[in-house]
Formats: structure tokens, sequence, C-alpha cells
């Protein structure tokens, strides 16, 4: 490999450390929300947030994936040959 293909590589590794750090922070602030309005519900007053939360999880799971894909992407990136 050459000096420009290690750092072609050192780059991207950062722009996919970055990716998968800001994808961490914005599933834990989905965990939050989701466990704030399990908390908030209460079926007895007819409160529901249903929709609210089933929207929120969906979100989580997509995370999940984009976060997992981040991640093989750099394993993929920094093994060697």
């Amino acid at each position: 490999m050459t000096g420009t293909d290690e750092t072609d590589i050192a780059a991207k590794e950062a722009e996919l450390s970055a990716r998968m750090e800001a994808l961490a922070a914005r599933k834990a602030v989905v965990e939050k929300q989701v466990r704030e309005l399990m908390a908030a519900e209460d079926h007895k007053a007819g409160i529901s947030h249903a929709q609210a939360i089933f929207a929120a999880k969906q979100e989580k799971l997509a995370l999940e994936t984009e976060l997992e894909i981040a991640r093989r992407q750099k394993k993929r990136l920094t093994m060697s040959f």
C-alpha cells in the first residue's frame, strides 16, 4: 500500500468512528425517550403513547442497524489481508 492509500483508510476509519459515535448518541436519546413515554402512560386514566413509543422503537432499531453496518464497514476497512 502507498502512503496515500493508508491516509485514505485512516480518514475513512475516522469518519466511520465519528458516525458510530453520533449514531450511538442518537440511540441513547431515543432509548431515553421510550422510557419517558412508557413511564408517562396511565391506562386507567386513558393516557397512552403507543404510536409514539412504536415510532421511537422503530427508530431505535434503525439506528442499531446503521450502527452495525458502520461497525462492519470499519472492521472490513481495517482488516489485514
